[in-house]
C-alpha cells in the first residue's frame, strides 16, 4: 500500500467514524468497501491458521500418583525434625520456621516422588503456583536456599 493509498484510507475511516459515509464519492465508497473485504479475509485467514493445535509430548517424565501414607510420613518426619505441630504446618501460618518446613516438604515430594504441583498444593490447601514458587526458590538458591544456609544439609538428610 502506497503512502497516498494509506492517506485516502485513513480519511475514509475518519469519515466513516464521523458518520459521513453518505458524503463520500462512488470511488471512495468502493475503496472503503474493498479495503474492508480484504481486511476481513486476511483476519479470517490468520485466525484459521492459528487454530491448529499440535499437542506436545513430555518425554521421560512421569507424574506419579503417590500413596497418601508416604505424604503423611514425609510430613510427620519434617514435623518431628523441626518441632512443628502438624496442624500448624497444614494451616495458614506464615512464620519463617513453618514456611521453611513447608518449602522442604514441597521440594521432597516434587524431587524424590515426582508428585505434581497441584496434588502437593492440595495437601496444604495451597495453589500450585505457591508450590512452584517453593521449588523455584530452591533452583535459584534464593531466600532459605542460599549457599550459606543450613537447609541444604537438612534437605539431604530428610531425602535419605
Amino acid at each position: 500500500m502506497t503512502l497516498k493509498q494509506r492517506e485516502i484510507f485513513k480519511e475514509l475511516r475518519l469519515a466513516m467514524m464521523a458518520g459521513q459515509y453518505s458524503n463520500l464519492s462512488k470511488k471512495e465508497k468502493l475503496i472503503y468497501k474493498n479495503a474492508f473485504k480484504n481486511g476481513y479475509k486476511l483476519a479470517h485467514k490468520h485466525i484459521k491458521k492459528n487454530r491448529e493445535y499440535k499437542p506436545r509430548k513430555i518425554i521421560n517424565y512421569q507424574f506419579s500418583n503417590i500413596n497418601p501414607s508416604i505424604v503423611e510420613a514425609v510430613i510427620n518426619r519434617v514435623c518431628v525434625r523441626y518441632e512443628i505441630h502438624k496442624k500448624t504446618l497444614l494451616g495458614k501460618c506464615r512464620t519463617q520456621d513453618v514456611v521453611r518446613a513447608r518449602n522442604i516438604i514441597h521440594n521432597i515430594l516434587n524431587d524424590k516422588y515426582n508428585m505434581n504441583l497441584t496434588n502437593i498444593g492440595r495437601y496444604f490447601g495451597q495453589d500450585h503456583t505457591t508450590v512452584l514458587h517453593s521449588i523455584q526458590m530452591k533452583a535459584k538458591k534464593e531466600r532459605f536456599w542460599g549457599p550459606e544456609q543450613t537447609i541444604w544439609n537438612e534437605y539431604l538428610d530428610l531425602i535419605n
